[in-house]
């Protein structure tokens, strides 16, 4: 499995290519870390490492 993950930050958000609300949320990730070095890697490379982002309480995306 794959994610998006920021270097700076140290958040990453998991990849799933068939889920239009994922990539809303990868849309919101890559906006809030828009100046961060942001890289895709194996989930298993980063996991406990780096913290799960957090969509701060809001709403899910409607499509």
């Amino acid at each position: 499995m794959r994610a998006r993950a920021c270097i700076k930050c140290r958040e990453y958000i998991v990849i799933h290519p068939d889920s239009p609300i994922n990539q809303l949320e990868i849309k919101k990730f890559e906006k809030k870390h828009l100046r961060h070095t942001i890289m895709t890697v194996d989930l298993n490379e980063i996991k406990g490492v780096y913290d799960p982002f957090k969509n701060n309480g809001e709403e899910k995306p409607k499509l």
